[in-house]
C-alpha cells in the first residue's frame, strides 16, 4: 500500500514532468526544470521501493509543513553539474518573420524566436541586409513547398539570400571567425530574420570593397544571371537575347551582363520609367508589352530570324509568345513564373524548331563548394570592376516585409528590393523563318514507279504506282536512286503523327544514287554524279526523283551508294545528338534507348570514340550482342529488368549526363508521343529538354556539307560500322515497315528499287 508521502510525490512527479515539457520551450528554465524532476522522481523511488522510515533532519514550524526527504547535499550537487552539462546554454532570443500558414503577404508574422549556439560546422551570422527575391512569395504562397515544423502544419522562415557579420563560430571550425562579412543564398531558409544559423560551408566572404547591403542584393540574383549567361546557354558575341522582365532584380543585372558578353538585348517591360532603367541596363530593344505585343516586335527586330535565347521568368503569360520568339535550335530558359506555371507542353512543340527548353535552379548549379565558390567570385569581380551596377531602388524595414511583398507581386518595384533589419534600418532593385520549296507541275512527265500513301494508316496504305516524273528546273537535278533508307520518321508520316504538307505523298527522306539530268544554268553537278540526300523534301521511296541540287552531298568512290543511303540521315541525326545538342566529351556518362537500332548503333559507336561510358537499352539478346560489340559498356534488357534501377546502380546514384530517347512514351516516340511534361519535371535537376530535328541543324548548305563530310570521314577511317542488316525491294516496303515497327529489326534497313534490286 503506497503511503500518503509517496501518494503526494506521484502528484510531485507529474506535475513535475509538466513543468518540465512547459519550461523546454525556453531553454533558459531548462536546467531548473530537469533539476527539480530528478529530485521528484529519486523522492519517489525511496517511498515507494522501501519500507523502511528516511531519517529527516529537524526542521522549523513552517517546514514541518512541506516535509521532504533528505537527500545528502553532494547528491544534489553531482546531479546539478551532470544535468547542467547536458542541458543547452540559454538561448537567445531575436527578431524574425515566420509564417503559420500559406496566403497573402498579411500571413509574414513579426514574431521573437530562439536562436541558440553555432554547432560544429557552423557560424552565427548577424544579418546586415536581406534580400528580397520572388521565390519568398513562391513559398509564402505554396508554389514551392517549404519544410515544415513538426508540431504545426506550416511554420517557417523564408528567403534565401543574405549578408552580415559573424557573432559566433561553431566548435573546430577553421577558416571562419568572428568579425567575418559573408553572404550566402539558397538553403537554408531563413534569411527574414535579424540573426541566423548556417552552415559555414554555405557562405562566402564578401570582399572588403563591397557594402554588406550590395552584397545582399547580388548575391543570388548575380548567381542567378551567372548561371542564365555562362551555363543554361552561353552567352557570346553576335547572339541575339529575349529578357523578360527586363528591369526587375535579375533581369537588371542579365541585361548588363549580356550586353558585355557582345549580345544584341532585348528587353520586356511594363512602363516608361523601367523601360528606361533597362536602356541604361544595356537594352538595345525595350518593348512595353502593355502597349505592343513583344511576339511582334521581336519578329521586326529580328527580321523574321528570331533570338537565340529567351530568359523567363514571368511563365504562363509569356510562355507561348516566348517559344514563338526564338530562333530554330533556340534555347528557351525558365527561371521562374510570377504570372502563374505554364501549362504542360506537348513534345511538339519543341520539335517544329528543335527547341531548347529548361527550367533552371541555380541551386543546381551551386550544389557544391567550388561551384559557389566561382560563380560568387565572377559576380562579385564584375560588380568591382563595374560590369554589373546593382540598382537598390527600394529598401524596407524588415518588420514591413508585408508591404515589401506586396510591391513586389504588384509590380511596383523595380531592380532589387532590400529589407534592413529594424535596429540596422534605423541606422542607415521566334519566329525562326520557313522556306518554301516550289512544287509546280513538270514540263515533260516520264512515268516511275514509287511509293504513294493516300490515306493515313498501317502498312497497307503504302502503295506500289506509276507517277510522272518530268525535267528538272533551275536549280535541281534529276536522281536514279541506288538505295533507299528506311526511317522511324517515315512511319510517323505514313500514320500522321507528323503531317505530310500534301497527299497523295511519296514518303521516304533519305537516298543515294546517280544524276541523270541537271537544270538549266546549274553549275557544280553534273550527269553522273553519285549523290546522297537526307531531309526535305520527302520523296525518296522512288525510283528516280526530283531534287533541289543545294541538298545533296557527293558520296565519295570509296563509299558504296546502298552504305551512303543507309547513314546519310542517321549518320547526320547522330552527329547533331552528339557533336551539337550536347557535347559528348570523356568522362561523360551517356544512356543510349534503343541501341541496337539504326540510329542507335551508330550513337553507341560515336559516343564510344569520343571517351564517353555508353549505357545501351536492348529487347533481345541477339541485340544486347550487337550493342557490345558496338561500344555499350552496360547492355540493359529493358524486358527483363528496370533500366532506371540498373542505371542507378551502374552510375553509383549519380545519375547520366545525357538521355537520348528515340523510344518516347514509354521511357519518357516509336512508342508514341510522351505526355506534354509540366515545368517543375526539370526544375527538381535543372534539367534542360529538346526534341531536336535534323533539319534544323542542317539547314545551311555549310551545315550539311559540315555534316556528312563528318559522318562520311568515320565511316571510311572504321570509326562508325554501317550495319546493313535488312535489305527489301522498294515494292516490299509494307512489309519493312511493319518489321521496323515489330522490332524485328536492328542497324540500318535499306530499300532498293526492283530492278537494282534483281541484278
Amino acid at each position: 500500500m503506497m503511503t500518503a508521502s509517496a501518494t503526494s510525490m506521484v502528484v510531485v512527479v507529474v506535475l513535475c514532468v509538466v513543468a518540465a515539457g512547459q519550461s523546454r520551450s525556453s531553454c533558459c528554465c531548462s536546467f531548473a526544470a530537469d533539476l527539480f524532476l530528478y529530485y521528484a522522481i529519486l523522492q519517489l523511488q525511496i517511498s515507494s521501493n522501501t519500507h523502511t522510515s528516511v531519517t529527516t533532519r529537524k526542521t522549523t514550524d513552517k517546514q514541518k509543513n512541506h516535509s521532504f526527504p533528505f537527500i545528502p547535499r553532494s547528491t544534489i550537487k553531482a546531479t546539478a553539474r551532470a544535468i547542467s552539462a547536458s542541458a543547452p546554454e540559454a538561448a537567445t532570443m531575436v527578431k524574425a518573420i515566420r509564417v503559420h500558414e500559406l496566403g497573402g503577404p498579411e500571413v509574414l508574422k513579426w514574431e521573437d524566436v530562439e536562436i541558440g549556439e553555432p554547432k560544429e560546422g557552423e557560424i552565427r551570422v548577424k544579418n546586415k541586409a536581406i534580400g528580397l527575391n520572388f521565390i519568398d512569395v513562391y513559398f509564402r504562397k505554396g508554389v514551392y513547398k517549404a519544410p515544415q515544423c513538426p508540431l504545426l502544419q506550416v511554420c517557417l522562415h523564408i528567403c534565401m539570400e543574405a549578408a552580415g557579420v559573424v557573432t559566433a563560430v561553431g566548435s573546430g571550425l577553421t577558416g571562419r571567425k568572428v568579425g567575418d562579412v559573408v553572404a550566402y543564398a539558397g538553403n537554408p531558409m531563413g534569411s527574414y530574420a535579424e540573426e541566423q544559423i548556417l552552415p559555414a560551408e554555405k557562405v562566402v566572404t564578401v570582399p572588403p570593397s563591397l557594402d554588406p547591403i550590395v552584397a545582399a542584393s547580388v548575391i543570388l540574383k548575380g548567381m542567378t544571371a551567372h548561371m542564365l549567361v555562362r551555363r543554361c546557354f552561353k552567352v557570346e558575341p553576335g547572339h541575339t537575347v529575349l529578357v523578360h522582365a527586363a528591369a526587375g532584380g535579375v533581369g537588371s543585372l542579365l541585361c548588363q551582363w549580356a550586353n558585355a558578353l557582345g549580345a544584341t538585348v532585348i528587353g520586356t517591360v511594363s512602363t516608361t520609367e523601367k523601360a528606361a532603367q533597362a536602356k541604361e541596363d544595356g537594352c538595345h530593344h525595350v518593348i512595353m508589352y502593355k502597349e505592343e505585343d513583344f511576339v511582334t516586335r521581336v519578329n521586326e527586330i529580328t527580321s523574321g530570324k528570331g533570338v537565340d535565347v529567351v530568359y523567363d521568368s514571368v511563365g504562363k503569360d509569356t510562355f507561348q509568345g516566348s517559344l514563338a520568339c526564338l530562333k530554330s535550335r533556340g534555347y528557351m530558359v525558365s527561371y521562374g513564373q510570377s504570372s502563374g506555371m505554364p501549362d504542360p507542353l506537348p513534345m511538339t512543340e519543341l520539335a517544329a524548331k528543335s527547341l531548347f527548353l529548361t527550367r533552371a535552379s541555380v541551386l543546381s548549379y551551386t550544389a557544391t563548394r567550388d561551384e559557389l565558390l566561382q560563380a560568387a567570385g565572377e559576380v562579385f569581380s564584375n560588380v568591382a570592376s563595374g560590369i554589373l551596377r546593382v540598382r537598390i531602388n527600394h529598401k524596407y524595414p524588415l518588420s514591413q516585409v508585408a508591404q515589401a511583398h506586396e510591391d513586389l507581386e504588384g509590380r511596383k518595384t523595380s531592380g532589387s528590393v532590400v529589407l534592413i533589419p529594424d535596429g540596422v534600418f534605423e541606422q542607415s532593385t521566334i519566329k525562326a523563318t520557313a522556306r518554301a520549296i516550289s512544287a509546280s507541275a513538270p514540263e515533260a512527265a516520264t512515268m516511275i514507279k514509287a511509293i504513294r500513301v493516300h490515306e493515313l494508316g498501317g502498312p497497307e496504305v503504302l502503295k506500289w504506282e506509276d507517277v510522272e516524273i518530268g525535267e528538272p528546273k533551275e536549280g535541281e537535278i534529276r536522281v536514279k536512286n541506288k538505295a533507299i533508307g528506311l526511317n522511324f520518321v517515315d512511319v510517323y508520316f505514313r500514320k500522321g503523327v507528323y503531317k505530310a504538307s500534301t497527299m497523295p505523298f511519296t514518303p521516304g527522306r533519305e537516298a543515294a544514287g546517280v544524276v541523270t539530268a541537271v537544270g538549266p544554268g546549274l553549275t557544280g553537278r553534273k550527269v553522273g554524279d553519285v549523290v546522297a540526300y537526307a531531309g526535305n523534301p520527302m520523296g525518296s521511296y522512288a525510283e528516280e526523283q526530283i531534287l533541289p541540287a543545294e541538298k545533296v552531298v557527293t558520296v565519295p568512290p570509296s563509299l558504296d551508294p546502298i552504305v551512303a543511303a543507309s547513314v546519310i540521315l542517321k549518320g547526320m541525326t547522330v552527329h547533331m545528338l552528339v557533336r551539337q545538342c550536347f557535347k559528348v566529351e570523356p568522362g561523360h556518362t551517356v544512356l543510349v534507348h534503343a541501341a541496337a537500332g539504326g540510329v542507335g548503333s551508330l550513337l553507341c559507336q560515336w559516343a564510344n570514340a569520343l571517351g564517353a561510358t555508353v549505357i545501351g537499352t536492348v529487347s533481345t539478346t541477339e541485340k544486347a550482342a550487337q550493342a557490345k560489340e558496338d561500344g555499350c559498356h552496360h547492355v540493359i534488357m529493358y524486358k527483363e529488368e528496370d533500366f532506371v534501377t540498373r542505371v542507378n546502380e551502374i552510375t553509383s546514384g549519380k545519375g547520366v549526363d545525357v538521355v537520348y530517347d528515340s523510344v518516347g512514351k514509354d521511357t519518357f516516340q516509336s512508342s508514341g508521343m510522351p505526355d506534354p511534361l509540366p515545368m517543375t519535371e526539370l526544375a527538381a535537376k535543372s534539367l534542360f529538354l529538346t526534341r531536336a530535328s535534323l533539319f534544323s541543324y542542317t539547314a545551311t548548305r555549310d551545315e550539311l556539307l559540315q555534316a556528312a563530310g563528318e559522318v562520311f570521314s568515320n565511316v571510311a577511317s572504321g570509326i562508325l560500322r554501317v550495319r546493313i542488316n535488312h535489305k527489301y525491294p522498294l515494292s516490299q516496303v509494307a512489309q519493312a515497315h511493319e518489321d521496323l515497327e515489330g522490332r524485328k529489326t536492328s542497324g540500318s534497313v535499306v530499300l532498293i528499287p526492283d530492278g537494282v534490286f534483281e541484278q
